[in-house]
Order: structure tokens, then C-alpha cells, then sequence
């Protein structure tokens, strides 16, 4: 079971119906860069922290390779990557031209059933107003 820090938002956007009404999202905290995941993964093992940078940094680079030479990329308790491409339609293939058609290249993450099942299990919320107050529902 997980415990997601939750904060309230209120929908600000006049068009939408759902106008002033709050809702809840996930708390972001500070974004972590890899010598952040670094530590935090020599932590959890017996593996040296240089070498964990090491395989981390050969990862990243690696997955990137082989993303953008079309192998889609399973991640064991998370779920698969793969690219995505926004393009303009053609009447024909023979039309089609990649360069000036494509309008952008995304990355999507098919989460695996194991992560769908924790996040939509039976977790528990922590409700974050401000910094430093909190309430457990």
C-alpha cells in the first residue's frame, strides 16, 4: 500500500463547468536528478555510489538509443516506454513528408499491472494546505 501526498487545487478556468470548483492532485516536491537518485539508490544497496552512477548514467543513455530506434523499453514495477509522434494528416503515404509533417515526439509510459494495482488499491492520502500542515483523513 501506498501513501500519496495529496494538496487541493481549485479550477480556476472560467470555460471549464467544473469553474471554482476544488479538487485534489498529487504533491510534487522538489524534482530529483540522478546524482539525487544516485544516493538515495546506494542507500538501499551494497553497491558503491560511483558505481551506481555509473550504471545509471549508462542506462539513461541506452534507453534513449534504443527508444529512438523503435524498441519499446520494459521497466520491471513500472511499466514499458516507448516514443509517440504527433503528426498532420495525408490524403496518401506517398505525400507524407516526416520532416515537415511531424509535429512532435513524446514519450509514453504503459504502466505494468503491478504499479495499476498499487495505485488503485486500498491507499491511504496525506492532504498537504501548506508547507508544513498536513490532515490524515
Amino acid at each position: 500500500m501506498i501513501k500519496m501526498k495529496v494538496t487541493p487545487y481549485q479550477n480556476e478556468n472560467r470555460k471549464s463547468a467544473a469553474y471554482g470548483k476544488w479538487f485534489m492532485r498529487p504533491l510534487y516536491n522538489t524534482t530529483l536528478n540522478t546524482n539525487d537518485m544516485n544516493n538515495h539508490m546506494q542507500m538501499d544497496s551494497k553497491i558503491e555510489r560511483s558505481m551506481v552512477g555509473a550504471v545509471n548514467n549508462a542506462i539513461s543513455r541506452q534507453i534513449a538509443e534504443l527508444l529512438c530506434n523503435g524498441h519499446p523499453i520494459k521497466i520491471p514495477h513500472l511499466g514499458t516506454l516507448k516514443l509517440g509522434a504527433s503528426s498532420k494528416g495525408k490524403e496518401t503515404a506517398a505525400k507524407y513528408n516526416a520532416g515537415n509533417d511531424i509535429k512532435g515526439v513524446h514519450l509514453i509510459i504503459v504502466p505494468d499491472a503491478e504499479i495499476k494495482a498499487e495505485l488503485n488499491g486500498n491507499n491511504s492520502y496525506v492532504k498537504y494546505y501548506k508547507k508544513n500542515k498536513t490532515e490524515n483523513p
